[in-house]
């Protein structure tokens, strides 16, 4: 049924034609925005004989307004998990780190902590940059 409507509503409207070619792709997601267009054409098209309910209506509204906050939640986590991330890696400084990568044991000290352009961070240990992830073994330097 949405597709039938966002068929009429795009003879109507141009923004409705590029809804319908942005619903097709696999990256897009339907905004607030998109969601009220579709409910407005929804309404404007239902049988006169049988009108939407009014719950139905508020139900549909608190499931957007649910799934908006919860991709806000998520998109915030995100960050909050990138940061922890990038704090457990500069606790390794100065620590003596056993590390694993591609068959081979490193240990040394680590000398730096880095992040890239990309956001990638990394451990310094002598002139070599690794990945926090291959780190097996941490301890305190003997002195």
């Amino acid at each position: 049924m949405i597709d039938a409507l966002a068929a009429s509503q795009a003879n109507q409207n141009p923004r409705a034609s590029t809804l319908s070619d942005a619903s097709n792709s696999s990256n897009s997601a339907m905004q607030m925005e998109d969601f009220l267009q579709l409910l407005t054409s929804q309404i404007s098209n239902q049988d006169p004989l049988e009108p939407m309910k009014d719950t139905e209506f508020i139900s549909q509204m608190a499931n957007i307004a649910s799934l908006e906050q919860m991709q806000q939640f998520t998109k915030g986590f995100e960050t909050f998990a990138d940061s922890q991330k990038d704090m457990v890696a500069q606790a390794y400084l100065g620590k003596m780190v056993n590390i694993s990568e591609e068959g081979q044991d490193v240990t040394g000290l680590v000398d730096s902590v880095e992040k890239n352009d990309d956001g990638e961070v990394f451990v310094t240990v002598g002139d070599k940059n690794y990945l926090p992830a291959n780190i097996t073994r941490v301890s305190n330097p003997k002195l």
